[in-house]
């Protein structure tokens, strides 16, 4: 199994609604691609409690479907804490996690955030043909730039 050097790769999403399924798809890719499933989790949602576990790696990737239009259909950004004031706990953005771990356990993990293009959303399991045209698309640009993820040999 190929193993990543201390990073964790967090699916969000929920695989019963149609392309909100596009994180978990890209942990279940690199599964099958032979990547170590111990630095893979599904997710629902962030909850504050993630700023905890996120501490322990060096990189963090989050990876979700995205409702608004991304010229490319995917995107990998660095992101960075940033305090956020949200009505519910419900969900908690990424960027909020980030300013948990650092103020709560004093630890910096660099973060990134892949969005994928998707376009249903209703009750449903699959993905939109287009939705896994992305899919596949994101997961080529993440493993053929080396530099995003460091993998042992």
């Amino acid at each position: 199994m190929k193993k990543l050097d201390n990073t964790l790769i967090i699916g969000i999403g929920n695989n019963t609604r149609q392309d909100d399924g596009l994180g978990w798809s890209f942990l279940e890719i690199l599964e099958k691609n032979g990547f170590n499933s111990e630095n893979l989790l599904y997710k629902y949602q962030l909850m504050v409690e993630d700023a905890e576990l996120i501490g322990e790696y060096e990189t963090v990737f989050f990876v979700d479907a995205c409702k608004t239009d991304i010229p490319k259909e995917f995107e990998i950004k660095r992101i960075f804490p940033a305090e956020q004031v949200a009505f519910s706990t419900h969900e908690v953005p990424p960027n909020q996690i980030l300013n948990l771990c650092e103020t709560i356990y004093n630890k910096k993990p660099k973060a990134y955030i892949i969005k994928i293009q998707g376009y249903e959303w209703d009750i449903e399991i699959g993905l939109t043909e287009q939705a896994k045209i992305n899919l596949k698309n994101a997961f080529s640009f993440f493993i053929e730039n080396k530099n995003l993820v460091s993998k042992s040999r």
